[in-house]
């Protein structure tokens, strides 16, 4: 079945759970067709999976891709939110296919899921500068969904504009409890970057609370040519202290 509820002016928030039939997704076109006819506005779609759902038969498959057929060129967002590991295959997959810009976001970033989806811009995260560091210091905190953008927009140039002043930089990155995840295309870009600037760094301070974050840095640590240095979240002024040395 599918749950389906209007939490916000602009969105329709499903939920998909167990099998899905053709009158589950009946239900959701009259749902959204109604909203449309009664606003004159098409929402975006927020869908909390819970579960694996599945079609309940071929039938109801095809439902399903006719629904996409009908509505991708009018629903301008799709925030799908939930931890099942294919989740986060979706959007790049998705985005091939369809109108709408999909984003994935962890179980426990419901509330960044809601708050991309009510907006009408499409940028989900960034990278904000720390202030107060020396000139050879790249210091960034991360937020939101880092996508391709950040990385062509803010962090290329930044890096390039410095090192047009310093022979090899530093490198402070926090990732807290506002960071949500990599967009798979500024997952390519970061290892990219890592590459193109191999020797242009000469130490680094990862800044963060993240279980996986603080393993993958210590897995990549012994292979980099920087000296890398972990740090929890209370320890930031002594990260920044470290990367001034």
């Amino acid at each position: 079945m599918i749950g389906i509820d209007f939490p916000f002016d602009n969105v329709v928030a499903l939920t998909p759970e167990g099998a899905l039939s053709e009158e589950d997704f009946d239900r959701v076109a009259q749902a959204i067709d109604g909203h449309i006819n009664e606003h004159d506005a098409v929402p975006n779609i927020l869908v909390q999976v819970r579960g694996i759902p599945h079609w309940a038969s071929l039938s109801a498959m095809s439902r399903h891709f006719h629904f996409v057929k009908e509505h991708q060129r009018l629903v301008k967002k799709v925030a799908i939110v939930g931890d099942v590991g294919l989740l986060g295959m979706l959007p790049p997959l998705i985005d091939h296919f369809v109108g709408a810009k999909v984003r994935h976001f962890p179980e426990e970033k419901i509330a960044a899921a809601r708050d991309w989806v009510q907006e009408d811009e499409d940028h989900p995260g960034r990278f904000e500068t720390i202030a107060g560091l020396p000139g050879d210091v790249v210091a960034l905190k991360v937020s939101g969904i880092i996508t391709s953008q950040d990385y062509r927009d803010m962090l290329v140039p930044l890096v390039d504009e410095k090192l047009k002043e310093h022979d090899r930089l530093k490198f402070l990155i926090v990732v807290d409890d506002d960071f949500v995840s990599y967009s798979p295309e500024a997952a390519w870009d970061d290892a990219r970057f890592g590459f193109s600037h191999w020797a242009d760094f000469s130490r680094i301070a990862v800044v963060t609370d993240i279980g996986w974050i603080r393993t993958a840095s210590r897995l990549f640590a012994p292979l980099m040519p920087a000296e890398l240095h972990i740090f929890a979240l209370d320890e930031l002024e002594d990260a920044k202290g470290w990367i001034k040395r």
